[in-house]
């Protein structure tokens, strides 16, 4: 992994796969994973893309599998919905 501190004390933090993709990239505050994160598979295509508010899941999640795309939102860390479409051409594309 790779960690680079900004001036205002958040550590960027970006983790590769055994090819050297990037895997995951995000941030910590105060150790808690805070804001967005986004994951990759090997081939760098985004599977996932999630967000934290101090260490805690909130908001609206993203996850790509093949021409499956789930959305979970988050309130209090805990599910409060789930929708999923099956689409060659999904609601938000993981396309770079």
């Amino acid at each position: 992994p790779e960690f680079n501190q900004l001036k205002d004390g958040t550590i960027e933090a970006t983790y590769f796969h055994e090819n050297g993709q990037v895997a995951q990239q995000g941030f910590f505050v105060k150790n808690k994973r805070h804001g967005e994160w986004i994951s990759f598979d090997t081939s760098g295509q985004k599977t996932a893309q999630a967000e934290f508010k101090n260490g805690e899941k909130t908001g609206k999640w993203f996850i790509w599998n093949d021409n499956k795309l789930t959305e979970v939102d988050y309130e209090n860390n805990q599910i409060a919905a789930v929708n999923t479409w099956i689409d060659k051409s999904p609601v938000v594309s993981n396309k770079p």
